[in-house]
């Protein structure tokens, strides 16, 4: 089954039967189902976005209500939001199988921080696909012997997270042991019922958890040769990374951006300070060919 089938098992009938009735080949080809109150439900391919068929065009015609909104966001979460509270406090929530739920709206707020969830304004369903992105020979094998770390990096849609999990896959044909910190838990999704998806055998994955206290943690009690993290951040993540790379652990991390010189801007380094806890920065092509890798900048 379409991993776009799995992604809106859990929306209500109204909205879930005219997702259903689009063509298997147009639904193949979709990566975002955005839910807005008082607009129509807007769905993004490699082509752009469009309306989903009888919602209207542009500004007009039939739109999402408030309620219809709230019924969504409550039927996603299975009508117990409250086993969602610390990722909507972060603003996204995960479905089984690793489709990412981002949420916009009225917040708690408790000083700085987000703490609680009042009412919800947008929901933005992005759906986790496999693809059969490859890394390139030269990088391949150079992950395959010692390394000390491999950034890729990519905008939003461009295969990061199903990359790096062919990565962990990788690694652990090849025997390291690799710990995965999977804070939005979209590399391997993890529930009660264990895993969605077979993890490879030399692979511990710490679900759900701060990127900064996982990596810490593995590093305390798992004895990783390889770690992997997605999506890290700002110069706290790096410094966490770099702590890591000190004690000769690799890391396999993603970076939002669209150039290789995103990596020094997200984390204030220099390339010789990256080059400290990474060997290589891969930078991937984008939504038009999600998994594929463009370029390697050596460093």
């Amino acid at each position: 089954m379409d991993e776009y089938y799995a992604a809106i098992r859990r929306l209500p009938g109204f909205l879930r039967r005219p997702l259903e009735d689009l063509s298997p080949r147009q639904a193949q080809t979709i990566h975002e189902i955005h839910l807005r109150s008082g607009r129509p439900v807007v769905l993004t391919c490699a082509g752009g976005q469009f309306c989903l068929p009888g919602q209207g065009a542009g500004q007009g015609g039939p739109a999402l209500t408030h309620a219809q909104l709230q019924e969504c966001f409550y039927s996603l979460c299975e009508h117990s939001v409250h086993s969602y509270e610390q990722q909507l406090a972060r603003g996204f929530f995960t479905l089984p199988g690793g489709h990412r739920v981002g949420v916009a709206g009225l917040f708690h707020m408790q000083g700085q921080a987000m703490k609680g969830l009042c009412t919800v304004t947008s929901l933005n369903i992005r759906i986790a696909r496999t693809v059969a992105g490859e890394l390139p020979a030269p990088l391949r094998d150079h992950l395959l012997g010692p390394f000390r770390g491999l950034v890729l990096v990519g905008p939003p849609g461009s295969g990061k997270t199903t990359l790096l999990r062919g990565v962990s896959a990788l690694l652990s044909r090849a025997g390291k042991k690799v710990a995965v910190v999977d804070e939005r838990m979209e590399i391997w999704p993890c529930g009660p019922g264990g895993f969605a998806a077979p993890v490879p055998m030399h692979c511990d994955v710490l679900s759900g958890c701060d990127k900064r206290e996982g990596i810490l943690s593995a590093l305390r009690s798992l004895g990783p040769q390889v770690i992997l993290c997605d999506e890290l951040g700002d110069e706290g993540d790096f410094a966490a990374v770099c702590a890591g790379s000190k004690g000769g652990v690799s890391f396999v991390c993603t970076v939002h951006g669209d150039a290789a010189e995103a990596v020094e801007q997200r984390f204030c380094a220099t390339r010789e300070q990256l080059a400290k806890s990474f060997s290589c920065i891969g930078l991937l092509e984008g939504a038009n060919r999600p998994g594929a890798v463009q370029q390697v900048c050596w460093l």
